[in-house]
């Protein structure tokens, strides 16, 4: 690239069917091409451009390029200022297993109506997954949020227009929370889950989140947080009780813990918790 303070990244994260790119431009164009990958792209900052299906279009931060796979486009900043942006690839095989965790697997591959699509509520859904894959969280908690997101995105953006409303499916819920509790520390797929309970994935999350108000990956992490507060009143060190309750590194175990219950795992141990006298959003 020509300016010394632009930079891109392509990688693989540990998940098929995916690539993450990042990027950061300034003077940088790039040609006539196409992917044979979906691109759901989160411009962040600065104002993109691309020429795409026969139209230049802007691209401002905060919205977002959706790209079919064999779509062929450019891209470059739109003006003489920076533009940041970070694209999520989901390869078509990808796509159908989504298609079929959302109950839609008699469908044909979806198409997204429009290249660009201003939508907030998308943002957050789209940083968490991005995180997600990027830093090997586990694998329940990239299968739940990868869900989601295209759950929304193939509702609202693309030739799909109905998915399935979830229903108070007592005795799955019952069946899966006990299962997470009975092995929290294990790795555990959303395929596990939803043969356990009979359901289809998102239906199991739909469900699960409308009767215990949150996703099984949060349910899941919170009973290692409670089965690791248990443990803090042993003399078992902070990194031993981290890794026993499923957490990757301490400093994810100590971020999670004082998020939940508002002191580090240290100041729980040591009887030296923070006081508060009220919380805010």
């Amino acid at each position: 690239m020509t300016n010394t303070n632009e930079f891109a990244r392509l990688w693989t994260p540990n998940f098929s069917g995916v690539e993450l790119f990042q990027a950061h431009l300034y003077r940088y164009s790039f040609d006539k091409h196409f992917h044979d990958a979906y691109t759901i792209g989160l411009n962040e900052s600065g104002l993109g451009q691309s020429l795409v299906r026969g139209q230049l279009v802007d691209s401002p931060a905060n919205s977002f390029n959706l790209i079919n796979p064999g779509e062929v486009h450019t891209g470059k900043a739109g003006d003489d200022q920076s533009w940041r942006f970070r694209n999520l690839y989901i390869s078509p095989t990808l796509m159908q297993w989504l298609l079929e965790q959302l109950d839609q697997s008699q469908r044909t591959l979806p198409v997204f109506r429009e290249p660009i699509a201003h939508d907030l509520a998308l943002r957050s859904r789209f940083l968490q997954v991005f995180q997600a894959l990027d830093q090997a969280l586990p694998l329940l908690t990239q299968q739940s949020l990868l869900l989601e997101l295209m759950s929304h995105l193939l509702q609202h953006h693309s030739d799909i227009d109905t998915l399935p409303a979830a229903a108070q499916e007592f005795r799955a819920v019952a069946l899966v929370r006990d299962y997470l509790e009975e092995h929290y520390i294990e790795n555990i797929s959303i395929e596990t889950l939803s043969q356990l309970s009979q359901l289809s994935p998102y239906y199991l999350i739909r469900c699960f989140r409308q009767q215990l108000g949150l996703p099984p990956h949060h349910y899941q992490r919170q009973v290692r947080l409670l089965k690791a507060k248990q443990a803090l009143h042993t003399s078992q060190p902070l990194t031993a009780i981290a890794s026993d309750a499923g957490f990757f590194d301490q400093s994810h175990f100590t971020r999670s813990f004082k998020r939940v219950f508002g002191v580090t795992p240290g100041q729980y141990r040591q009887g030296n918790s923070v006081q508060y006298s009220s919380f805010t959003d």
